[in-house]
């Protein structure tokens, strides 16, 4: 677990929520390199339009908590 920065990783499954209103997205991804995936949700605003399954992305952490997920350059 990565306490804060930034890490490569892959989007392996993507799924929109809606929950009252506020949309989320329940993400699971796979650090470059490393076989375990994880599951998080995050708020829609802090997610990139229309993340896909299979998207190379960037994931922030703060204290091991996921803040942002941005496509990878």
């Amino acid at each position: 677990m990565i306490v804060s920065g930034t890490r490569e990783a892959r989007l392996l499954e993507v799924q929109r929520i809606d929950i009252h209103g506020t949309i989320f997205y329940d993400v699971t991804f796979q650090h470059t390199g490393e076989t375990q995936t994880i599951r998080t949700r995050i708020g829609a605003e802090s997610v990139y339009p229309n993340p896909q399954a299979g998207d190379p992305v960037l994931v922030s952490y703060v204290m091991g908590v996921v803040t942002n997920i941005a496509p990878r350059p």
